[in-house]
């Protein structure tokens, strides 16, 4: 992820202010905490289609 990033953003340029601002404001926790929370829910939908599954 730092080498594409590195690789689309402009040294001082506003991707990387906007950026800069995001992971001070904490927004990398949060993303991850959506995708653990989409990661549970993905395996709860799984167990229940698994249930409906069996005969």
């Amino acid at each position: 992820m730092t080498v594409l990033r590195q690789r689309v953003t402009s040294k001082g340029g506003t991707t990387e202010a906007a950026l800069r601002a995001m992971l001070d404001a904490g927004i990398k926790e949060t993303i991850l905490a959506g995708v653990r929370a989409a990661n549970a829910r993905s395996i709860e939908l799984g167990q229940m289609l698994d249930q409906d599954a069996a005969p």
